[in-house]
C-alpha cells in the first residue's frame, strides 16, 4: 500500500500535456523550461503573464553526466512545442518535459522545425579561394540524411550522410569553417591563426606543396636549419633577403 502523501507522485493518476516554451533562462541554471501548457494556461498574457507560469524539469539523455557539474544544457528554444507529464498527477503543478515535438510554422515566424540545411537548401554562403584552387562546397543534402545542429547566434554543425555527398561541416558565425568533403578533401577558412606545439611537430606531404604569402614571411629559428633537396631547387624572390644581418636587395 502506497502512503497517501506519495500517491500523487506514483503514476497511477499520471496526466500528460503539450505545451509551448516561453522562457529558457532558468534562474537556477538547471535546464528547466517555463511553459504555457495547452488546456491549462490561457494564451492571453493578461490572464496569466509568462512570469506566473511554472518551471518544468527536463529529462536529459543517459549519455550526459547529470551530476556534479557534468553534462550539457538542453537545446530546446523558446516557442518549441514540448510533451511531458505532471509528476504530481491531477494536481498538475510539477511538469516534467520528456521531449520536443516537430511542428510546422509560418515562415515569417522562423520557418519549420527543421533547418533549411537539413531540408536541402544551403543557407551558408562561402566563396572558394581562387589562389589555392579551392573546390566549391559539395553540399547536396537530401532530407533526412543531414543531421544539423544550429544555434541561435548562427553557429552550425552538419553531419551529412547523403549518398555521394557525405560531409562533416563545422561553421562559425564569423565565416570561419572546416569542411570535410565526400572524397576526403578538407577545406578550412579562418581569420587570424595561432598554433602552438609544446613538443615536436612533423608534416609529411606525399604530393606537391605550394605556399602563397601575400604579405611578408618571417621565420625565427633558435636552433639549426637542415635542408635536404632530392631534386632541383628554384628560388624566386622579388623583395629583400636578410641573412645574418646582411641584406641582399633582389629588386
Amino acid at each position: 500500500m502506497i502512503p497517501t502523501r506519495y500517491q500523487d507522485y506514483y503514476g497511477d493518476e499520471t496526466r500528460w500535456f503539450i505545451g509551448r516554451v516561453v522562457d529558457i533562462n532558468d534562474p537556477l541554471q538547471l535546464g528547466r523550461l517555463r511553459l504555457r501548457i495547452m488546456g491549462i494556461h490561457s494564451e492571453n498574457i493578461i490572464d496569466i503573464p509568462d512570469e506566473g507560469l511554472p518551471w518544468a524539469q527536463t529529462i536529459i539523455p543517459v549519455s550526459e553526466g547529470g551530476t556534479n557539474g557534468l553534462g550539457i544544457n538542453t537545446g530546446i528554444q523558446v516557442n518549441a512545442r514540448v510533451f511531458g507529464v505532471f509528476l504530481d498527477g491531477t494536481n498538475s503543478q510539477l511538469p516534467l518535459v520528456l521531449g520536443s515535438m516537430p511542428k510546422l510554422e509560418d515562415d515569417s515566424a522562423g520557418g519549420r522545425s527543421t533547418s533549411q540545411l537539413a531540408r536541402g537548401t544551403n543557407t551558408l554562403t562561402k566563396t572558394p579561394d581562387s589562389v589555392t584552387g579551392e573546390p566549391a562546397s559539395p553540399y547536396a543534402a537530401v532530407y533526412p540524411n543531414n543531421a544539423v545542429h544550429a544555434t541561435p547566434s548562427g553557429h552550425v554543425i552538419e553531419i551529412d550522410d547523403t549518398e555521394d555527398a557525405e560531409r562533416i561541416h563545422i561553421y562559425h558565425k564569423s565565416g570561419t569553417f572546416i569542411e570535410m568533403h565526400p572524397n576526403g578533401d578538407v577545406v578550412t577558412h579562418h581569420k587570424n591563426g595561432f598554433k602552438t606545439v609544446t613538443g615536436n611537430d612533423k608534416l609529411h606531404v606525399t604530393g606537391n606543396m605550394e605556399i602563397t604569402v601575400d604579405g611578408n614571411l618571417t621565420m625565427n629559428v633558435t636552433g639549426n636549419v637542415t635542408e635536404t633537396i632530392g631534386g632541383n631547387q628554384a628560388t624566386r624572390v622579388t623583395g629583400n633577403i636578410d641573412i645574418d644581418g646582411a641584406r641582399i636587395d633582389l629588386n
